[in-house]
């Protein structure tokens, strides 16, 4: 009888382990999804330094990591999670959850941590950008975008499809330079969020609803769509 008490206190354990993991995954991506939204509004709002609404208008995708952490001085490396969300037939989609890791940030040396937007233009660039294993710069082309309310995002980029990446320290957004930069999907994120699938392209072709603080940043990123 002792024996068989503690099999099933084992197996309460294990269960009960197993459900508080899955619900802090699922508290980590809200909160994912939560800050991706802040940026994007604090984008929006920004008197300097914004990312061109021309641009945007123009994306197929967006990849938002919020505060990603930089580690060392001149030669380091960084190392942060976010999410990407796609557009299609006039409709935002997901989002999904990536991670990436890049070396020392571009003009960011010195900041501790960053917030990351990487504007997607293009179909095929956004399949690109959502294999499993991802280095930016090596499968699509990758720039500094373009800054100021005025700022042309007229280039090869617009028209071939490419991605323009952007940095915000201390409250200023700039163009930087993340060549070679991995990025990967998170899919324990993706099934603790949707449950019903962790295949980010699943998420992104539009075909599952997103929980509501996923429809909250498709909401700010509509009014900055069509702003």
């Amino acid at each position: 009888m002792k024996s068989a008490f503690a099999i099933t206190m084992i197996l309460i354990s294990i269960i009960g382990s197993d459900l508080f993991a899955a619900e802090n995954k699922k508290t980590e991506a809200d909160n994912l999804v939560d800050k991706s939204r802040i940026v994007i509004y604090e984008m929006m709002h920004g008197r300097d330094n914004e990312v061109p609404t021309d641009l945007i208008k123009q994306a197929s995708g967006i990849a938002i990591i919020p505060g990603m952490i930089k580690a060392g001085f001149v030669i380091g490396g960084s190392y942060g999670k976010g999410t990407v969300v796609g557009y299609r037939q006039g409709a935002w989609t997901g989002p999904a959850f990536i991670k990436m890791g890049a070396g020392s940030l571009g003009f960011q040396i010195g900041a501790e941590s960053v917030d990351l937007i990487l504007v997607i233009v293009g179909q095929k660039t956004m399949d690109a950008f959502m294999k499993q294993k991802f280095k930016l710069g090596a499968d699509v082309a990758l720039v500094a975008g373009p800054v100021g309310a005025q700022a042309s995002a007229a280039s090869n980029i617009t028209f071939k499809g490419g991605i323009y990446s952007y940095s915000r320290a201390k409250g200023a957004f700039a163009g930087v330079s993340l060549e070679g930069a991995g990025i990967a999907t998170q899919e324990d994120l993706n099934k603790a969020y949707y449950e019903s699938t962790d295949n980010p392209h699943v998420i992104l072709s539009g075909k599952v609803s997103p929980p509501k603080s996923g429809q909250e940043l498709h909401s700010v990123l509509d009014e900055y769509r069509h702003k």
